[in-house]
């Protein structure tokens, strides 16, 4: 009889639960629980009840909070990844009366790259680098937003990262002096286009001289890659003279051509530069190119590169800028994400006085 009991109060309970798939369950179990407790006293299978009634209210608290995921359900930590670099420089270098040498941590970076949802990416990178007394050695790099959507040749990039003038095609560790001419990093925003072989880029940026109420500066790109491994390419910057690399008054405008050819572990680039005449610079016309080459092949039993370019500037004198550069350099991996870098530079300036430098560096990455 007391089973009955029971079974009638179990009956009642479950048939106010019954609009849950929690509470279905429940009630299953509450109904196999007294048919093998028919035998127990009537403040055991109480006590059971209770118990049941506490873990339902737990399952619906639980149910009742939303989960922190992405519209395919990962959580945040498959949307976001780190990585990052750090290279340890050993230097020495002749110069034409005197000769130096140093120990550095070149550079360290951390970039933070999130996928904000289907349309939004994020990529923010913090880097600290060995910098002139004066300048901050801790610093953000890059912080962008690139809205995007999958299968659309279109996006749009807004924040803060280099000016895409210069393409700076090279294999050695010492950049070539096409980066020097025209290395920039300014807040922007840039519509891209990108669909089978071509490629276009057209931003506006803040520059050194806009101020903090207009943006008058702009930039074009166009590109188109070949399947047999070439690559042309051409650049127009309206106002060179607004870049970190120039910082001279005026509107004067610049053209790059730049092409490069990859077959097989064989690898060849080049780029020209030219600018308008700057009446700052006593109508001086800058201009720089570069060529350089690379290839893929064991290093003592480990993967590396050899890799050699050669870069020179011309009117290029009133900016600092070098008027030769040589660079060849040797890589080797040490293992994953590794790898040791020998090189040698040569470098002459516009009063034909020379340096040439031995650079030894261990990049690591992750």
């Amino acid at each position: 009889m007391l089973t009955i009991i029971i079974k009638k109060n179990i009956s009642s309970y479950c048939a106010e639960i019954m609009n849950t798939s929690i509470r279905t369950l429940a009630c299953s179990v509450a109904l196999a629980s007294s048919f093998a407790a028919h035998a127990a006293d009537s403040s055991s299978i109480t006590s059971e009840i209770q118990a049941l009634k506490q873990r339902i209210a737990e399952l619906e608290a639980r149910q009742s909070q939303p989960a922190v995921s992405t519209a395919s359900g990962a959580s945040w930590t498959d949307r976001v990844t780190l990585s990052g670099q750090a290279e340890f420089l050993a230097t020495h270098s002749e110069l034409e009366s005197d000769s130096e040498n140093d120990l550095d941590v070149d550079n360290v970076e951390l970039t933070i790259d999130a996928q904000i949802n289907e349309l939004i990416s994020l990529s923010t990178t913090l880097k600290y680098e060995d910098a002139a007394e004066g300048e901050d050695d801790f610093f953000v790099d890059e912080a962008i937003a690139v809205i995007a959507k999958e299968g659309n040749p279109f996006s749009l990039t807004v924040g803060k990262t280099g000016i895409p003038f210069g393409v700076i095609e090279s294999s050695t560790w010492t950049d070539p002096l096409t980066d020097d001419f025209t290395d920039n990093t300014d807040d922007l925003a840039m519509l891209s286009f990108n669909q089978g072989g071509f490629s276009s880029d057209l931003y506006i940026f803040k520059g050194d001289q806009s101020g903090d109420d207009h943006v008058d500066n702009a930039g074009l790109n166009l590109g188109y890659a070949f399947e047999n491994g070439l690559t042309l390419g051409a650049g127009y910057l309206n106002k060179i003279g607004n870049t970190e690399a120039f910082d001279q008054p005026g509107s004067q405008s610049a053209w790059r051509l730049n092409a490069a050819l990859e077959l097989g572990e064989l690898g060849f680039s080049a780029e020209w530069i030219q600018t308008d005449s700057f009446d700052s610079l006593g109508g001086d016309k800058p201009s720089v190119w570069h060529v350089g080459t690379h290839y893929n092949t064991a290093v003592f039993g480990a993967a590396g590169t050899l890799a050699l370019g050669y870069s020179e500037s011309d009117d290029a004198s009133g900016i600092d800028l070098a008027e030769k550069r040589l660079a060849a350099s040797i890589s080797r991996e040490l293992g994953s994400n590794a790898e040791l870098i020998a090189e040698y530079v040569h470098e002459e300036d516009y009063a034909s006085e020379s340096v040439d430098t031995l650079n030894l560096v261990l990049a690591t990455y992750f």
